[in-house]
Formats: structure tokens, C-alpha cells, sequence
């Protein structure tokens, strides 16, 4: 019997070939251009939260893990808008998250915000059909917050927004609302009208009494200087509670 012809280790059963695996990094990146490409040919409904992580977080340096990093994200704040909208303090306190993802991430929250408030209409007013641009505009603002947030909208004469401006922020539950501070800023901007906003962590937009009777001191405040209280909005991610439709101003 020849060599050839032999079991064992002969030649027969040698591989032509050692092909080493690729490196993770190296299947990570393949992966990450076929995701990115998908993003771009189908757009925003082609992905989910996960995967638009990732997509910002592969800009950043180091970014082999960035798959692995939008899962942590994602398994602290449960949503990619709440991630975006968590504190960097919350943010730099994920593993592995650095400098330059924390940053990304806070940028994208502004283009968002900065892109609602462009679809808001010139002229703002509760009963006009285009209000819910303005409720909206809310909702990015302010629904996403872990923390109760006051928001305040000031508007000129003619009812067009002129500077919106965070008012307080507080706890999960809570937030404080000082009508003096309120009406010093309405005066140094000239407002006549404003709209109150602001979140429900627990994501019940439904108002409390200690919210019905805050709205009743600011509005009562607001008329000593001539300044309307055109509306007050609670918004969560997915709801929202205009005290002027419910005819609570």
C-alpha cells in the first residue's frame, strides 16, 4: 500500500489550505457597511433603534463595539429618543461610552429638536389645524426626559414663537414652577402670550391637581402683566394633554 493510499495522517487528509477566520473587527465592519447601506437605500423604516445606534456610535473612535454599545444604550434608557435625550452624566456612565459618543449623541438630539421647531408655523395658536406641529415640537423637546421638566414657549404679538426656554427641571414626579421668574421673562422678551410644557416621566400625560392648580397661579400671574397663557401641554412619548382643549384655562 502506498503512502497515498494510507489512513490516517497521510496526504489525503491534509487540507490544501489554512484559511484563518476573519477577525471580528473585519466582520463587524461588513456587517456595519450592509447596515448602512440598507439605511440609505430604504431609509429610517428599514431599522430600529438598535441599528440607528450603532449607525451614529460607528462614527466615533473606537468604534468596533459600537454594535455592542447600542445594546448597553438601549438596555439602560430602553429607547433610542430617550437615550438621545438622557443627561451626558447618565450617558458617561455607561461602559465603554466615550467622550466623542457622548457628543454624537447630544448633537443628535439637537438636529431633532432643531428640525421640530422648523415645522412649527409662523403664527401659533391652539385652534389653528397646524398645532400639532406645535405639539410636537413639544413632544422633542421635552417628552423623553427621565426627569420632570417646565418648558416655557414665549410668543410675540402676533403670536409667532420667539424663544422657548427650559423653566425648571426636577424629579421623576415633580418639577417646581415659579410664575415671578416667569413673568420677568415674558417682560424681557417682550412676550404677550406664552405655552407651558412640560413631561410625565411615568408616561401618564393625565394632569394632577397640584398641575390644575399650578396652571391657575401662573395664568392668574401672567394676566397682572397682560400676558396670555394660551396653553398648557403635558407630553410623554406617546401622548399628550392640552389644558386648553380639555377647558382648563
Amino acid at each position: 500500500m502506498s503512502p497515498l493510499d494510507t489512513p490516517g495522517d497521510g496526504l489525503r487528509e491534509m487540507p490544501l489550505f489554512d484559511v484563518p477566520a476573519a477577525p471580528a473587527s473585519v466582520r463587524e465592519a461588513v456587517s456595519r457597511r450592509r447596515l448602512r447601506a440598507r439605511f440609505l437605500r430604504a431609509g429610517r423604516h428599514a431599522v430600529d433603534d438598535r441599528d440607528l445606534l450603532e449607525l451614529l456610535l460607528s462614527g466615533c473612535r473606537p468604534a468596533d463595539d459600537a454594535g455592542a454599545l447600542a445594546g448597553a444604550l438601549l438596555d439602560t434608557f430602553g429607547t433610542a429618543p430617550r437615550t438621545l435625550a438622557a443627561r451626558p452624566d447618565r450617558l458617561r456612565a455607561v461602559p465603554g461610552l466615550s467622550e466623542h459618543a457622548v457628543a454624537a449623541l447630544k448633537t443628535a438630539e439637537a438636529l431633532g429638536i432643531r428640525m421640530a421647531r422648523e415645522q412649527v408655523p409662523q403664527t401659533v395658536r391652539p385652534a389653528f389645524g397646524k398645532y400639532d406641529k406645535v405639539v410636537e415640537y413639544c413632544r422633542t423637546l421635552a417628552g423623553h426626559r427621565e426627569v420632570e421638566q417646565f418648558h416655557v414657549l414665549y410668543l410675540d404679538r402676533k403670536n409667532r414663537l420667539v424663544a422657548d426656554r427650559l423653566h425648571q427641571q426636577g424629579s421623576v414626579c415633580h418639577t417646581p414652577v415659579y410664575p415671578r421668574e416667569i413673568c420677568i421673562r415674558c417682560l424681557e422678551l417682550q412676550a404677550s402670550a406664552v405655552i407651558a410644557v412640560h413631561n410625565h416621566p411615568s408616561g401618564d400625560p393625565e394632569p394632577s391637581r397640584a398641575d390644575i392648580d399650578m396652571t391657575n397661579r401662573l395664568r392668574d400671574a401672567l394676566k397682572t402683566i397682560g400676558v396670555t397663557l394660551l396653553d398648557h401641554l403635558i407630553v410623554t412619548p406617546t401622548g399628550v394633554v392640552s389644558f386648553q382643549s380639555r377647558g382648563l384655562l
